[in-house]
């Protein structure tokens, strides 16, 4: 009788090269503890415990959909996102993901149910939560000049105002950051890169305003907002919210569940 292995169209252990045989045989006798240990070592329990703890969340939330009634819509979905057209693909799918088409099931329901909760946790405050997070949507393209002599920034700076040296000349010749390769310019990037003491300044800055001198730890700076990328409160927005959320949610206590993990794999009774 034929193995479930080879029924999917498998190899046989057979045709299976030494390397991958070893692999799979060390697998095959490993114990829970065993994978659990090799994920700890190679950095991967986290990603795991995040899993298993996304599940648990989604699953025990009350408010969302019924899956006995959503369950055929919630497959049509699944499907058409990770363009499973036949029954062919969704077999090869399954196969890559080790489960079968109950398990398919399952994991179409918990994407479904999945989006609903990150929608459900911005919904009441999604206008406050993107203020609070909009120096990190907002995007500012700036020129900026560094120099470590007070007395020089403040000659560049008059050169500047009087138009006898353009920002983007004095950047090249004088400051003596990265800018300088790229005639002062810097960003696009959000409020959050830079220095505390330059965004403070960027945030109220308008276009074309000359700013400066002021220092920003060992350097005396200058800076001219170039022009600003504003966010809006879209859909694109909607979604980093959700993101920021529900990583927030999963993350809760996963740390205190990684250290009795821990403490368990290291008992070794």
């Amino acid at each position: 009788m034929d193995s479930p292995v080879q029924k999917h169209g498998q190899a046989s252990e057979d045709e299976i090269n030494p390397q991958t045989l070893q692999i799979l045989q060390a697998l095959k006798t490993a114990s829970g503890r065993d994978i659990l240990a090799l994920l700890l070592r190679f950095g991967m329990a986290e990603i795991f415990l995040r899993q298993l703890k996304e599940r648990q969340v989604v699953f025990n939330n009350q408010e969302l959909s019924d899956p006995d009634i959503i369950h055929d819509k919630a497959l049509v979905k699944y499907c058409k996102e990770h363009k499973l057209e036949t029954d062919e693909d969704r077999k090869k799918w399954c196969m890559s993901l080790g489960i079968d088409s109950e398990e398919m099931m399952s994991e179409a329901i918990h994407e479904w149910r999945r989006k609903e909760l990150r929608e459900l946790l911005v919904t009441a405050s999604g206008e406050t939560l993107y203020l609070r997070y909009k120096d990190k949507l907002d995007r500012v393209l700036y020129s900026l000049l560094r120099v470590e002599d007070p007395f020089l920034c403040q000659e560049i700076y008059y050169s500047i105002e009087a138009g006898e040296i353009t920002f983007a000349e004095a950047s090249a010749r004088y400051s003596c950051g990265p800018e300088s390769k790229t005639q002062g310019i810097v960003g696009p990037v959000d409020l959050t890169t830079p220095h505390p003491e330059i965004a403070a300044r960027l945030r109220t800055a308008q276009a074309g305003h000359l700013i400066g001198p002021f220092q920003a730890e060992d350097w005396h700076t200058l800076i001219r907002m170039e022009y600003r990328f504003d966010s809006e409160y879209d859909e694109n927005t909607k979604s980093f919210l959700e993101d920021v959320c529900f990583k927030s949610q999963i993350g809760q206590g996963l740390d205190s569940i990684k250290d009795s993990l821990m403490e368990w794999v290291n008992s070794r009774s």
